[in-house]
Protein backbone atom coordinates (compact mmCIF):
# COMPACT_ATOMS: atom_id res chain seq x y z
CA UNK A 1 0.00 0.00 0.00
CA UNK A 2 3.00 2.46 0.36
CA UNK A 3 4.00 2.21 -2.82
CA UNK A 4 1.03 2.73 -4.42
CA UNK A 5 -0.61 5.43 -2.26
CA UNK A 6 3.38 7.21 -3.37
CA UNK A 7 2.90 5.95 -6.70
CA UNK A 8 -0.90 7.93 -6.78
CA UNK A 9 0.24 11.20 -4.95
CA UNK A 10 4.24 11.11 -6.34
CA UNK A 11 4.76 12.31 -2.18
CA UNK A 12 6.35 10.24 0.42
CA UNK A 13 4.30 7.48 2.45
CA UNK A 14 5.12 7.08 6.17
CA UNK A 15 5.74 3.29 6.82
CA UNK A 16 8.24 1.23 9.70
CA UNK A 17 10.96 1.48 6.78
CA UNK A 18 11.09 4.96 7.36
CA UNK A 19 11.62 4.65 11.15
CA UNK A 20 14.29 1.47 10.83
CA UNK A 21 16.44 3.18 8.01
CA UNK A 22 16.23 6.92 7.98
CA UNK A 23 14.28 8.31 11.11
CA UNK A 24 15.44 6.07 14.34
CA UNK A 25 15.10 8.85 16.10
CA UNK A 26 11.49 8.93 15.92
CA UNK A 27 11.75 5.69 18.02
CA UNK A 28 11.40 7.81 21.27
CA UNK A 29 8.68 10.02 19.98
CA UNK A 30 6.48 7.17 19.29
CA UNK A 31 7.14 5.40 22.57
CA UNK A 32 5.88 8.45 24.31
CA UNK A 33 2.92 8.53 22.44
CA UNK A 34 2.25 4.53 23.42
CA UNK A 35 3.14 5.71 27.14
CA UNK A 36 0.80 8.72 27.10
CA UNK A 37 -2.19 6.22 25.91
CA UNK A 38 -1.16 3.65 28.31
CA UNK A 39 -0.96 5.86 31.43
CA UNK A 40 -4.10 7.94 30.48
CA UNK A 41 -3.06 10.36 33.30
CA UNK A 42 -2.21 13.41 31.57
CA UNK A 43 -4.73 16.52 31.64
CA UNK A 44 -3.83 17.61 27.74
CA UNK A 45 -3.40 14.12 26.24
CA UNK A 46 -5.19 15.00 23.16
CA UNK A 47 -3.62 18.29 22.27
CA UNK A 48 -0.13 16.45 23.08
CA UNK A 49 -1.06 13.22 21.00
CA UNK A 50 -1.97 15.94 18.01
CA UNK A 51 0.81 17.67 18.21
CA UNK A 52 3.33 14.86 18.13
CA UNK A 53 1.92 12.47 15.07
CA UNK A 54 2.25 16.34 13.01
CA UNK A 55 6.13 16.34 13.91
CA UNK A 56 5.90 12.80 13.01
CA UNK A 57 4.32 12.63 9.67
CA UNK A 58 5.37 16.22 8.81
CA UNK A 59 5.73 16.27 5.10
CA UNK A 60 3.97 12.61 4.29
CA UNK A 61 1.03 12.44 2.52
CA UNK A 62 -0.31 8.83 3.70
CA UNK A 63 0.86 6.43 6.72
CA UNK A 64 0.89 3.09 7.40
CA UNK A 65 2.02 0.33 9.12
CA UNK A 66 2.54 0.12 12.86
CA UNK A 67 3.07 2.29 15.21
CA UNK A 68 1.10 4.56 13.27
CA UNK A 69 -1.89 2.50 12.56
CA UNK A 70 -2.97 2.42 15.79
CA UNK A 71 -3.54 5.96 16.35
CA UNK A 72 -6.01 6.02 13.26
CA UNK A 73 -9.23 7.55 15.50
CA UNK A 74 -6.54 10.23 16.66
CA UNK A 75 -6.23 10.49 12.54
CA UNK A 76 -9.41 10.67 11.72
CA UNK A 77 -10.03 13.33 14.10
CA UNK A 78 -7.14 15.50 13.43
CA UNK A 79 -7.87 14.81 9.34
CA UNK A 80 -11.52 15.20 8.61
CA UNK A 81 -11.55 14.69 5.33
CA UNK A 82 -8.95 11.52 5.69
CA UNK A 83 -9.76 8.69 4.49
CA UNK A 84 -8.58 5.04 5.98
CA UNK A 85 -7.73 2.16 3.99
CA UNK A 86 -7.89 -1.14 5.63
CA UNK A 87 -5.99 -3.94 4.30
CA UNK A 88 -6.95 -7.49 4.50
CA UNK A 89 -5.73 -11.03 3.66
CA UNK A 90 -5.72 -14.60 4.77
CA UNK A 91 -5.24 -14.48 8.20
CA UNK A 92 -2.41 -17.78 7.93
CA UNK A 93 -0.95 -15.48 5.49
CA UNK A 94 -0.66 -12.92 7.54
CA UNK A 95 0.18 -14.73 10.21
CA UNK A 96 3.13 -16.70 8.41
CA UNK A 97 4.38 -13.29 7.04
CA UNK A 98 4.13 -11.33 10.68
CA UNK A 99 6.34 -14.27 11.98
CA UNK A 100 9.10 -13.34 9.63
CA UNK A 101 8.53 -9.81 9.35
CA UNK A 102 7.48 -8.67 12.12
CA UNK A 103 7.98 -10.80 15.23
CA UNK A 104 9.05 -14.53 15.46
CA UNK A 105 8.85 -16.29 18.06
CA UNK A 106 10.96 -16.57 20.88
CA UNK A 107 12.34 -20.30 19.96
CA UNK A 108 12.34 -19.68 16.37
CA UNK A 109 15.74 -20.29 15.13
CA UNK A 110 15.39 -17.35 12.48
CA UNK A 111 14.69 -15.31 15.12
CA UNK A 112 18.60 -15.39 15.61
CA UNK A 113 19.32 -13.40 12.17
CA UNK A 114 16.24 -10.81 13.20
CA UNK A 115 18.36 -10.31 16.17
CA UNK A 116 21.11 -9.81 14.31
CA UNK A 117 20.21 -7.73 11.32
CA UNK A 118 18.45 -5.41 14.27
CA UNK A 119 22.00 -5.16 15.82
CA UNK A 120 23.76 -4.11 12.08
CA UNK A 121 20.77 -1.51 11.56
CA UNK A 122 21.66 -0.13 15.20
CA UNK A 123 18.25 -1.11 16.43
CA UNK A 124 18.67 -1.83 20.41
CA UNK A 125 16.35 -2.65 23.67
CA UNK A 126 14.48 0.95 22.65
CA UNK A 127 13.36 -0.41 19.58
CA UNK A 128 11.92 -3.85 20.46
CA UNK A 129 10.10 -1.99 23.27
CA UNK A 130 8.42 0.55 20.51
CA UNK A 131 7.72 -2.52 18.79
CA UNK A 132 6.14 -4.59 21.45
CA UNK A 133 3.71 -1.87 23.26
CA UNK A 134 2.23 -1.04 19.49
CA UNK A 135 1.57 -4.36 19.17
CA UNK A 136 -0.49 -4.29 22.47
CA UNK A 137 -1.93 -0.79 21.35
CA UNK A 138 -2.79 -1.72 18.16
CA UNK A 139 -4.63 -4.92 19.52
CA UNK A 140 -5.90 -3.33 22.46
CA UNK A 141 -4.38 -6.05 24.27
CA UNK A 142 -1.80 -5.81 27.17
CA UNK A 143 -1.76 -9.57 28.11
CA UNK A 144 -1.29 -10.74 24.52
CA UNK A 145 0.71 -14.01 24.18
CA UNK A 146 3.07 -12.85 20.98
CA UNK A 147 3.90 -16.61 21.06
CA UNK A 148 0.67 -18.02 20.84
CA UNK A 149 -0.50 -18.29 16.99
CA UNK A 150 -4.07 -18.89 17.53
CA UNK A 151 -3.64 -15.78 20.57
CA UNK A 152 -2.28 -13.49 17.32
CA UNK A 153 -4.85 -14.77 14.79
CA UNK A 154 -7.74 -13.55 17.37
CA UNK A 155 -6.39 -10.31 17.75
CA UNK A 156 -5.50 -9.99 14.09
CA UNK A 157 -9.91 -10.96 13.41
CA UNK A 158 -10.86 -8.30 16.00
CA UNK A 159 -8.18 -5.48 14.98
CA UNK A 160 -10.16 -5.56 11.54
CA UNK A 161 -13.61 -5.79 12.69
CA UNK A 162 -13.32 -3.15 15.51
CA UNK A 163 -11.55 -0.76 12.61
CA UNK A 164 -15.04 -1.58 10.23
CA UNK A 165 -16.80 -0.96 13.03
CA UNK A 166 -15.27 2.28 14.20
CA UNK A 167 -14.92 4.02 10.87
CA UNK A 168 -17.95 5.64 8.64
CA UNK A 169 -18.57 3.41 5.81
CA UNK A 170 -17.87 6.27 3.40
CA UNK A 171 -14.61 7.09 4.83
CA UNK A 172 -13.44 2.95 5.02
CA UNK A 173 -11.74 1.11 2.34
CA UNK A 174 -11.70 -2.74 2.70
CA UNK A 175 -8.98 -3.43 0.22
CA UNK A 176 -7.72 -7.42 -0.60
CA UNK A 177 -4.53 -7.98 -2.03
CA UNK A 178 -4.98 -8.67 -5.32
CA UNK A 179 -7.82 -6.00 -5.82
CA UNK A 180 -5.56 -3.90 -7.98
CA UNK A 181 -5.88 0.25 -8.95
CA UNK A 182 -9.65 0.55 -9.54
CA UNK A 183 -11.20 0.31 -6.49
CA UNK A 184 -8.40 2.22 -4.57
CA UNK A 185 -8.45 4.97 -6.98
CA UNK A 186 -12.29 4.94 -7.13
CA UNK A 187 -12.41 5.38 -3.35
CA UNK A 188 -9.97 8.06 -3.79
CA UNK A 189 -11.30 9.91 -6.33
CA UNK A 190 -7.89 10.08 -8.49
CA UNK A 191 -7.17 8.40 -11.84
CA UNK A 192 -5.64 4.85 -12.59
CA UNK A 193 -1.93 5.60 -13.12
CA UNK A 194 -1.58 5.44 -16.52
CA UNK A 195 0.78 1.84 -18.00
CA UNK A 196 1.83 1.42 -14.56
CA UNK A 197 1.14 -2.02 -12.28
CA UNK A 198 -0.36 -1.97 -9.02
CA UNK A 199 2.73 -2.85 -6.61
CA UNK A 200 1.97 -5.95 -5.50
CA UNK A 201 4.95 -6.07 -3.26
CA UNK A 202 5.99 -9.05 -1.23
CA UNK A 203 7.07 -7.72 1.76
CA UNK A 204 8.34 -11.37 3.11
CA UNK A 205 10.48 -11.77 -0.05
CA UNK A 206 11.36 -7.77 0.25
CA UNK A 207 12.58 -8.39 3.95
CA UNK A 208 13.99 -11.94 3.12
CA UNK A 209 16.58 -10.36 0.67
CA UNK A 210 17.60 -7.41 2.80
CA UNK A 211 18.42 -9.60 5.73
CA UNK A 212 20.67 -11.90 3.60
CA UNK A 213 22.40 -8.66 2.55
CA UNK A 214 22.68 -7.37 5.59
CA UNK A 215 24.11 -10.70 7.12
CA UNK A 216 26.36 -10.84 4.01
CA UNK A 217 27.81 -7.19 4.07
CA UNK A 218 27.12 -6.06 7.62
CA UNK A 219 26.34 -2.66 6.37
CA UNK A 220 22.82 -0.60 5.45
CA UNK A 221 25.56 1.51 3.14
CA UNK A 222 26.45 -0.87 1.41
CA UNK A 223 23.20 -2.68 0.19
CA UNK A 224 21.32 1.00 -0.47
CA UNK A 225 22.15 0.48 -4.05
CA UNK A 226 21.23 -3.00 -3.98
CA UNK A 227 17.42 -2.87 -2.59
CA UNK A 228 16.64 0.98 -4.10
CA UNK A 229 12.63 -0.64 -3.72
CA UNK A 230 13.20 -0.19 -0.12
CA UNK A 231 15.00 3.19 0.04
Amino acid sequence: MKKALETIYCQPCYHMYEIILKKQYDISKWQTLLDIKQSKTSSNEILIIQNSLKEILNGYIAVTDLPACGFYRELMTMYPNAKVILTIRDRNDWLTSFRKVVLPRTNDTYKEEVDKVNRILGLNTEFDKMNMDSLKFIFQNNQIDFDDDNNLLECYDEYNKTVQEIVPSERLLVHKLGDGWKPLCQFLNVNIPIGITYPHVNALKEVTELTELLIKYQSLDVIKTKLPVVF
